[in-house]
């Protein structure tokens, strides 16, 4: 049985699913592997232009500490470290109390909504739309567009050795789908959106994005893939 695949000549070996299957809740390929000795994640990416904004991320100072190191990528794939510890919602099961992290968090986003990127990656409000066959009718144009993550919850992000750090970049973007971080996180409401969007619309935007939710929980009832067919499909 295939178990490695090649990326840019380096080769993942040891290939296994990171949860129950090599396919996630989006359909996308994913897996955990080996790189020489060092533990890494692979995924299939929505856009081609994800890697390079993940090399983009990469290079900044600041930012950079909080995501895994990025190893290499091309059009279909990123491939990046492993990261050990617990996510936050793990380590917050029950929310009751403020959690320490907020503030850290929040400067995250400022940092992510600093950066300057020229090129639009990964139109999540669009793709969401999608796939729940409704029509994408809103008007955004007073939206900027922002480097974010689109599904940055406790669930995406862990308490490693080495501090915080954000997974599941499969949804990293700069696109307008940061006007509803706030509603995807544990975060109070800032109402930094209400200059560019009439509530309306955001709730309207938030409806669409539970109804993808919901999609995305039910498990896949397609046919079980090896690893195999599944890396042939993709290339």
């Amino acid at each position: 049985m295939v178990n490695k695949l090649d990326i840019n000549k380096i080769t993942i070996n040891n290939l296994e699913p990171v949860k129950n299957s090599f396919k996630n809740k989006n359909d996308k390929f994913s897996a955990k592997g080996f790189f020489g000795l060092k533990k890494v994640k692979i995924f299939e990416v929505f856009d081609k232009n994800q890697g390079p904004l993940m090399q983009f991320i990469s290079s900044s100072k600041e930012l950079s500490q909080y995501f895994p190191k990025l190893i290499t990528y091309n059009k279909k794939f990123i491939v990046e470290e492993w990261v050990n510890g617990k996510t936050l919602r793990e380590l917050n099961p029950s929310l009751k109390e403020k959690i320490p992290q907020t503030e850290e968090i929040k400067h995250i986003i400022n940092l992510m909504w600093s950066l300057k990127y020229e090129r639009q990656v990964f139109d999540y409000l669009k793709y969401i739309h999608q796939r729940v066959n409704k029509n994408f009718n809103i008007d955004l144009k007073n939206l900027p567009i922002r480097v974010n993550h689109n599904d940055l919850s406790l669930d995406n992000i862990i308490a490693s050795s080495k501090g915080l750090k954000i997974i599941d970049n499969e949804f990293l973007g700069c696109n307008t789908g940061w006007v509803l971080n706030i509603k995807n996180s544990f975060l109070e409401e800032d109402f930094v959106y209400q200059k560019y969007i009439p509530s309306k619309s955001l709730n309207a935007l938030w409806i669409t994005r539970k109804e993808w939710s919901k999609i995305r929980s039910k498990k896949l009832k397609s046919k079980k893939w090896t690893l195999k067919n599944l890396i042939n499909k993709i290339l």
